[in-house]
């Protein structure tokens, strides 16, 4: 497949468009409800997949194997293939990567295999397991997608079309770069990107801000925070602590568990649920015109 032509591309909603629809509000609250259903409770999918840097690799195994060509060397999803691309992100040293990749194939997300042209080579393959994970991935990112603009809609990837999720993969290879942008432009959510379930930690408290509909600081456990994202009350603690340095929560002083999420960290959380959604609508409509 040829490199994608930046100065011919298809119609795409912008991150400015998207938080400018009366309508957002509702779709950010119906992403908070996607994510929490796919990682509540799962502690197992989020020590495996929760922290910035396995979040990217699994995107770009899965960008590699839809590219991959037996015939074009350069196309092999190798181990030092799935390095280099995540150089770009800066989010994870080559040994680490190399520590990631094995822990996914040591619980059934990938597999090894003898390249057909040359045994000493070794082909990372996703296994029907990752394949679905990144199916549910895709889905609840394109939910709130699907609320702002559902004509014509996002159908192929919201049926689970096998065939069209390769196929956004594919087109997505070539945007690595705007995936990078995407989180170097987002430095306050960096923290709990970073950081193991912080991400999803984050998503819990703006969840039951939401169902408390006031102004007045959540009550949480910190014990049951960890408990839902298969992290430690210390874990919790130690994030949140950080977060009010940086000034984007402050923390009761008091017995009380009290957290109160500032301006600039809920802004900052629409800004790259609206920047994820453009990016997002842009290899949709990069796959369709591909298909």
């Amino acid at each position: 497949m040829a490199d994608i032509d930046f100065r011919n591309l298809p119609p795409f909603h912008s991150t400015e468009e998207i938080l400018a629809h009366p309508r957002f509000p509702f779709a950010r609250e119906e992403f908070v409800k996607a994510m929490l259903a796919l990682y509540e409770h799962k502690p197992f999918l989020n020590r495996l997949l929760l922290e910035a840097s396995r979040t990217v690799l699994l995107a770009i195994i899965m960008c590699l194997y839809a590219r991959y060509d037996e015939a074009d060397r350069a196309t092999w999803p190798t181990l030092r293939l799935v390095a280099d691309s995540m150089a770009a992100h800066q989010l994870a040293s080559p040994s680490r990567v190399q520590d990631l990749v094995m822990r996914l194939v040591e619980v059934g997300y990938l597999e090894q295999r003898a390249a057909p042209h040359d045994r000493r080579v070794r082909i990372l393959t996703p296994t029907a397991k990752m394949i679905t994970q990144d199916q549910d991935f895709l889905v609840s990112h394109h939910v709130p997608l699907q609320i702002l603009f559902p004509d014509p809609g996002y159908a192929r990837i919201m049926t689970r079309d096998g065939a069209f999720q390769l196929m956004q993969r594919l087109v997505s290879r070539d945007l690595f770069a705007l995936g990078a942008q995407i989180l170097a432009s987002n430095p306050v959510m960096m923290l709990f990107q970073g950081r193991d379930a912080g991400i999803m930690i984050l998503i819990k408290m703006i969840e039951m801000a939401g169902r408390a509909n006031g102004d007045r600081p959540l009550e949480v456990s910190y014990s049951d925070l960890g408990d839902r994202f298969g992290v430690s009350r210390t874990h919790v603690r130690e994030l949140l602590e950080e977060a009010e340095q940086m000034g984007l929560v402050r923390l009761g002083k008091g017995r009380g568990r009290s957290v109160e999420m500032t301006p600039q960290l809920l802004q900052a959380f629409d800004r790259l649920v609206a920047d994820a959604m453009s990016g997002f609508d842009l290899c949709y409509q990069l796959a369709l015109r591909a298909a």
